[in-house]
């Protein structure tokens, strides 16, 4: 019987962390991340990115700068993962190495329309899950950051680690939402429609799936591209287009 419930329990606990990564991942959620294409509208404006070769655009995308928003979302689960695991007994995050490693984020994002659209859904996240569950631990790593930016990436895997999520299901999904918002974006730019979309993402699984697995083995900064040229172009180009969609 005590193997029953424990087994019980265990499956309740798992259950519930798959429930809140669906939700977290969802794209309805409301922290505005359908009003940003990370630079893909200049991209498609300018002829870069097209129907025939989306997938293969999304493939290098991943591999480049999804890994570094993976390991950067390992990085911030860890430092959740470090505090205890009740809210109203334990104190805040390491606050210093939550900062620095949003500095060191920012840094890499050399277009400010794609870092600053990063550290507004990355704010209002935070904000969000706070307004759903109070926690102090995100309360005060919220107000730490103050006017500093605070990056999707890294709420999203600080979240997972406060809450003690599964690490590679919480990177899993963060990527997940990331390759389904940029393609939702592509809808929008372009011929394409309902099947083919969920065809590229479907397709892109191994993909996904290889990015979160090196991410786990890449968290020196030496290992990480040194820079994503498109996007980083199209995001730096994005102010001059004639007419625009999105944000970024």
């Amino acid at each position: 019987m005590p193997e029953l419930i424990f087994c019980f329990i265990a499956m309740s606990d798992q259950a519930n962390s798959l429930l809140i990564l669906l939700q977290l991942a969802d794209s309805a959620l409301p922290i505005g991340s359908a009003a940003h294409s990370y630079g893909l509208e200049t991209l498609v404006f300018d002829g870069e990115v097209s129907v025939t070769h989306l997938e293969e655009h999304f493939r290098i995308y991943l591999e480049e700068s999804g890994l570094i928003e993976a390991v950067y979302a390992r990085r911030a689960f860890a430092i959740g993962a470090a505090t205890g695991a009740d809210s109203l007994l334990t104190t805040a995050p390491d606050l210093p190495a939550w900062l620095a490693l949003n500095r060191e984020l920012s840094a890499r994002k050399l277009a400010r329309e794609g870092r600053e659209a990063s550290a507004v859904l990355g704010r209002r996240l935070l904000r969000h899950v706070l307004s759903l569950e109070y926690d102090q631990r995100l309360r005060a790593a919220l107000e730490a950051a103050d006017g500093a930016d605070i990056h999707h990436a890294t709420a999203f895997g600080l979240i997972g680690g406060v809450w003690r999520l599964e690490e590679e299901q919480t990177v899993l999904a963060f990527l997940q939402q990331t390759l389904t918002g940029l393609v939702s974006a592509c809808q929008r730019l372009m011929p394409l429609g309902q099947s083919r979309a969920q065809s590229i993402i479907w397709c892109l699984r191994p993909t996904v799936l290889e990015v979160v697995r090196r991410s786990a083995t890449a968290q020196e900064s030496h290992a990480l591209p040194m820079f994503t040229p498109l996007p980083d172009v199209g995001g730096m180009r994005h102010p001059g287009l004639p007419v625009r969609l999105f944000i970024s």
